[in-house]
């Protein structure tokens, strides 16, 4: 299905009359019961709705039409129906998030009698739940010219695989109401920008071809540890007949996909139901990093009735390297020499991650010693590297996180080391590296898999670990089913996990009641792969400070292997009203003056509960204030209320969630 959104001037000889008087109600009635006939004439397939009325006879309106009705001869039937003649100064297809908001909008004015029950009607109100359960954005496509298309796939180095499917697209008939999808898509790449410039120019060329309807296209996430409401997923599937829908599938709810990413049967299985149940209606683009087999793997084993082309990043040989460094440079203009390509060797084959840190670094060096040969005696990044801050987005996202400072302190130190680990290494110095293995205790909602995910990037942007991604494991991962079989499981993980940061959150749950059962042996095996592998991993153990201490004691050979152990505090009520600032200013939004005073009250009660959720009880005030501001300002007049109002938060709409361990009588303060 398709949503519009219409701008409309009535020429007929009839006149809008002015909100809130008694014969804008019953215009208003009149519009609503309109757009019901309009409903039931379509066969309950098409529905147009008045939004809102402005001077000079103008008026928006919304549409929701099937994938197969053309929305001009939609419009001219609901016209007709409503004995209007009009000019039409805008036809716009709309994303799910401003249906949701013209609906409200036409609720508010009674133009329609229930913005869910019409969701309903169609199918899709499990979308209008703010706690839908599913991850997901949706976009309204920019059309690109097949010229466009094929030169973003060169330079992209996408192409091997791509272009000769490009080519059948546009060999293609190109039909007005297509029935169905000949092939559906599974797209591996290493770089999350090579994959959005490919998805795009992939839905583009399907449309300009006919082979889609729609503008709007949608990306769902999902993970392992996702645990979804199929039923959610089947709505979101109705909203694209006619259309595409990108199911992006990580290993984490957080940060980019390890290569070493696991799959959840389960929920492939029910994702690939789906694609399957409406294989005619919605092209689905799978899409995982190229290193991820065994998900790609999952995903083809129950897609097996569902014709896939597969697309991947290209790798490139030295030749093809080469040509892709040279035309680099030449963009940025500058002469090329020896040293831009001293990295690639003959037989070899290199993905584009590894060519463009290859060439910014050399970019580096080329200012700082022949463009701008000024600066070459100035002493470089490399002799300086431990008096320098860590490098790249995830640095600075801690450095901007709200308290933390053992935290940061600790990262700080354990960046520095491996710094002095690289510059002992091209000094030819054997200095004995201890191990870099780490504890995170707190409560919940203290950022400690935050802070883990930031530290492995941190590490991956600096080129301190050989892959620096953070693979997340617990208990169900690493502890059989019968004898003989943790071991092999915790040894398989680390050597999964070389190079990166094996982060296993609460740890005690390997030992808790289970004193010389499976736990032991998986205690014992860890032990022995710290030590072995401690060149190239770093290990987190998480939890709660008191489990973590018992689970410590368990085992003496594992507390010597702890270098660091970083202690997560919950929030005071200064550091948690800032959490809350940083948390809306995120959004566009903003508190005033009374709201930031509730807000410390709010905080002062909350962290009188045990595990009141620091972090998490910040995002669930927000987004429960943030409703009730939608709910207030629903009811105001919409015409001339100010951006000012619109973006405030105020003390009325501070909302605190209910703790679980509330005894239910306590009243939500804000409420």
């Amino acid at each position: 299905m398709r949503f519009y959104r219409i701008e409309a001037t009535v020429l007929s000889d009839v006149e809008i009359p002015k909100r809130r008087t008694e014969e804008f109600d019953n215009f208003a009635e009149n519009m609503q019961n309109l757009s019901q006939r309009f409903y039931l004439n379509s066969d309950k397939k098409d529905y147009v709705f008045a939004i809102n009325t402005n001077k000079n006879n103008t008026m928006r309106l919304g549409a929701i039409i099937n994938e197969k009705s053309d929305i001009n001869k939609v419009l001219d039937k609901y016209m007709k129906l409503c004995g209007f003649e009009a000019d039409y100064d805008l036809i716009e297809e709309q994303t799910l998030e401003f249906l949701r908001a013209n609906l409200r909008m036409a609720d508010n004015a009674d133009f329609i009698d229930d913005d869910n029950d019409l969701a309903i009607k169609f199918g899709i109100s499990p979308l209008f739940d703010r706690y839908c359960g599913l991850s997901y954005d949706d976009n309204i496509l920019e059309p690109k010219t097949l010229e466009q298309i094929v030169s973003e796939a060169k330079s992209h180095l996408y192409s091997d695989s791509f272009l000769p499917e490009i080519d059948r697209i546009y060999a293609g008939k190109k039909l007005k109401a297509p029935t169905g999808h000949p092939v559906h898509y599974f797209i591996r790449t290493r770089l999350d920008e090579t994959r959005r410039e490919l998805c795009r120019s992939l839905v583009s060329a399907l449309y300009e071809n006919g082979r889609i309807l729609n503008k709007r296209y949608v990306y769902a996430d999902f993970s392992a540890n996702d645990d979804f409401n199929p039923h959610t997923l089947e709505a979101l599937y109705r909203s694209c007949e006619g259309g595409a829908i990108l199911i992006r599938y990580r290993s984490k709810d957080e940060g980019r996909s390890s290569p070493f990413a696991r799959s959840n049967p389960h929920v492939i299985e029910e994702i690939c139901e789906m694609a399957k149940e409406f294989r005619k209606s919605v092209l689905t683009i799978f899409w995982t990093e190229l290193d991820s087999v065994k998900i790609r793997d999952a995903f083809l084993a129950n897609l097996t009735s569902l014709p896939i082309v597969e697309i991947t990043e290209d790798m490139a040989n030295a030749e093809r390297s080469r040509v892709y460094l040279s035309e680099k440079a030449r963009e940025y203009k500058i002469r090329t020499d020896s040293k831009l390509f001293e990295n690639l060797k003959e037989g070899e084959s290199f993905h584009l991650e590894q060519l463009n840190r290859w060439f910014d670094e050399w970019y580096t060096d080329k200012l700082h010693n022949v463009v701008y040969d000024q600066y070459k005696d100035v002493k470089t990044a490399k002799v300086e590297v431990v008096k320098e801050d860590p490098k790249g987005n995830a640095a600075a996202e801690l450095k901007e996180m709200i308290g933390l400072d053992s935290a940061k302190e600790v990262i700080a130190n354990a960046v520095n080391f491996f710094k002095m680990q690289k510059l002992y290494d091209e000094k030819g110095l054997n200095v004995n590296r201890p191990s870099m293995h780490m504890v995170f205790t707190g409560n919940p909602g203290t950022a400690k898999t935050t802070v883990a995910r930031l530290f492995a990037q941190i590490m991956k942007d600096n080129g301190l670990l050989t892959k620096g991604d953070l693979y997340e494991v617990g208990r169900a991962d690493i502890v059989g089913q019968y004898v003989g079989h943790t071991a092999p499981l915790v040894k398989k993980h680390f050597k999964m996990a070389k190079g990166s940061v094996l982060f296993i959150d609460e740890a005690y749950s390997l030992v808790d009641d289970r004193d010389g059962m499976y736990g032991d042996e998986a205690i014992n095996t860890i032990v022995q792969e710290m030590e072995n592998n401690r060149d190239d991993i770093v290990v987190i153990f998480a939890g709660y400070p008191d489990k973590m201490e018992e689970f410590l004691n368990k085992n003496p050979g594992l507390r010597s292997r702890i270098a660091f152990h970083v202690s997560f505090d919950d929030y005071n009520t200064g550091e948690l009203v800032d959490i809350a600032d940083l948390m809306i200013n995120k959004t566009g939004l903003k508190f005033d003056e009374k709201a930031y005073e509730k807000l410390g009250e709010v905080f002062d009660m909350a962290r009188e509960k045990q595990d009141f959720g620091n972090g998490r009880y910040v995002r669930n005030l927000i987004e429960l204030s943030t409703l009730k501001q939608a709910s207030r300002l629903s009811k105001a007049d919409l015409d001339h209320i100010t951006d000012d109002e619109m973006k405030t938060i105020t003390a009325a709409d501070i909302s605190a969630p209910l703790l679980s361990h509330d005894d239910g009588k306590t009243a939500r303060i804000g409420f």
